[in-house]
């Protein structure tokens, strides 16, 4: 019984050591193999990245001249309104000043 599958218990010892420094090293590899392509993609996506945030930056700033804009046409369009009003009045009193004359 001092065993197992025709191997001593000291033959399956280093076998089960070989076997965990194998996928030791091959877990090793793989990480460090997707650390080395994440920061490849990083570096070679950066300019994409930046172009992206000052694309946006300038969207932002678009968005805010043109809500700026519709206020003030806004404002045009009351003071507009305004005027229209005031020469509407001003053509009733000249209608009536004619018609008294």
């Amino acid at each position: 019984m001092h065993s197992l599958l025709g191997y001593s218990w000291a033959e399956i010892a280093s076998i089960l050591a070989i076997i965990s420094v194998l996928f030791s090293g091959i877990y090793w590899l793989i990480r460090y193999g997707a650390k080395v392509l994440n920061n490849a993609i990083t570096a070679g996506t950066y300019p994409l990245r930046q172009q992206s945030q000052e694309l946006t930056n300038t969207i932002k700033r678009l968005n805010k001249n043109f809500e700026e804009e519709h206020e003030k046409l806004q404002r045009l369009e009351q003071e507009v309104e305004q005027h229209d009003k005031a020469i509407i009045l001003h053509e009733e009193k000249i209608k009536r000043l004619e018609e008294t004359k």
